[in-house]
Order: C-alpha cells, then structure tokens, then sequence
C-alpha cells in the first residue's frame, strides 16, 4: 500500500468530483501494475488503464487519459506553490 500525502489528497477533494474519482482510480491501477511487477511500457501501460478507466466512469479512454494528465499537472503545480 503506497502512504498518500495529505495535502494532496485535500486537493483532490477539492477537484470535481469526476475528475479526482478518474484520477485515483487511475493511479490505483498504474500502482497495481507496478506492484505486480509489470514490465514498464509506458504507452501500452497509458491504454489499458485508460481503457479501465472509460469503462468504469463511461468516458473515452482519451478522455480519461486528459482527466489524468490535467490532474496530475494541477498537483505538480500546487506542490510547487507549497514548496516556495
């Protein structure tokens, strides 16, 4: 089990409720993939988890893809504003 930062977790909670549910449902199946040792190919890895992702929230899997991406840009960002 990955210890999840606080802060950023509050962000999310902050996020549209479709997005940070996209988001960490994501992330959990990226860590899953991880986890069970799975050889990393990035673009092969980006469409199976995006393909979870549109079936699960019934959304396109690029539109899964931006939700993520958008995400975790916005994290990126607000942990830089935290950490100047």
């Amino acid at each position: 089990m990955v210890e999840r930062n606080a802060d950023v977790e509050e962000f999310l909670n902050s996020l549209p409720e479709q997005q940070s549910s996209i988001f960490r449902y994501m992330r959990d199946e990226y860590e899953a993939l991880a986890e069970r040792g799975e050889r990393f190919d990035e673009a092969k890895n980006d469409e199976y988890v995006e393909t979870l992702a549109s079936k699960k929230f019934d959304v396109s899997p690029l539109e899964a893809g931006n939700i993520y991406a958008t995400v975790e840009s916005r994290i990126n960002a607000f942990e830089a504003l935290r950490s100047s």
